[in-house]
């Protein structure tokens, strides 16, 4: 399964150099589901645990990842169940033709691994009792991978003792609430500017322009700075205008180095797939000829597209 999301990932087009892009995965499903409903049915993206959310690593071709998360990959990644289906045997025939034996595990060598894992394990949780699978997946995901496959049952059993019950408290919205939606409005804009190697507005780049980072927990988060998660909202830029925002200079700086401006140079020059140029070209009716001849103002010539930061995309079924 594990070669068989990382190959779809490629396919996608989301990729980091010869590898799976990570990032770019979860940004889009960040987007295409939303930080609400990821928060509702999945415990630990609510929990604010993002670092390892998508975990595609393994040495046996399976991810230890909840079923939920799972099912959101894959509807992700392949839109359909049977689509799903069929990337599974097309991927379980390659397997097979590629396979070999394994050589068997040395005995001494298990048992090492088996007191070695266990120590580093019982030492977590001695530190951290209210540790979960997914606090042993980010401080130790070797052994937490080792011993989840070999030796399960004692790994189960530490993590069913009983755990130390949390005090309530109760949450009342902080006082620098309404200075931090103050700087999300005031600083937004500048985030949003056309320049060399922009970054996605999204809720973690947002939070950059505050002086101390927001409660992991979503509903923390919005009863604690309820001004501040409205802001961050209504701020968010989708993954359309992003797209949009990025070719704007890459097109701006093409003409100002009086390179021709087509779809061969975007691709050489541009993060954005190629195939977008072509969409947004037509879409917005550039004249690239004419853009070239006069030279062209990137902030203009994104204003002058009149779409909104959170812009849903043409009318134009492309997957990419």
């Amino acid at each position: 399964m594990s070669s068989c999301y990382v190959r779809q990932c490629k396919k996608r087009g989301f990729v980091f150099g010869n590898n799976a892009g990570i990032a770019k995965l979860f940004d889009s499903i960040q987007s295409a589901y939303g930080d609400e409903y990821l928060s509702k049915i999945d415990p630990a993206y609510n929990n604010g645990k993002h670092a390892q959310w998508i975990r595609l690593k393994s040495d046996k071709g399976q991810l230890n990842m909840p079923l939920a998360r799972h099912l959101i990959i894959a509807l992700h990644l392949f839109s359909s169940a049977d689509d799903f289906e069929g990337a599974l045997k097309k991927e379980s025939i390659l397997l097979s033709a590629s396979s070999s034996p394994r050589p068997s595990k040395n005995k001494d060598a298990h048992s090492g691994k088996i007191i070695k894992y266990r120590q580093k394990i019982e030492m977590l949780l001695a530190l951290r009792s209210e540790a979960d699978v997914e606090y042993l997946w980010k401080k130790a995901y070797k052994p937490t991978h080792w011993l989840m496959e070999n030796d399960n049952a004692w790994l189960i059993e530490k993590l069913r003792m009983p755990k130390k019950v949390a005090v309530k408290v109760e949450k009342t919205i902080d006082s620098r609430d309404a200075a931090y939606a103050a700087i999300i409005e005031a600083g937004v804009d500048e985030l949003y500017s056309v320049a060399k190697d922009p970054k996605r507005v999204n809720i973690r780049n947002l939070q950059t322009l505050l002086p101390n980072s927001l409660p992991h927990g979503l509903e923390l988060r919005k009863q604690r700075f309820p001004l501040t998660y409205h802001q961050i909202k209504r701020h968010q830029e989708s993954v359309w205008y992003f797209r949009l925002r990025t070719l704007v200079w890459t097109i701006s700086e093409i003409i100002r180095m009086k390179l021709p401006v087509n779809y061969s140079t975007v691709r050489l020059t541009s993060a954005v797939a190629s195939k977008v140029f072509l969409v947004f070209s037509s879409f917005f009716e550039w004249d690239l000829e004419s853009l070239a001849r006069t030279g062209v103002d990137a902030e203009a010539l994104l204003k002058s597209t009149g779409v909104s930061r959170n812009w849903e995309g043409p009318p134009i079924a492309i997957s990419f």
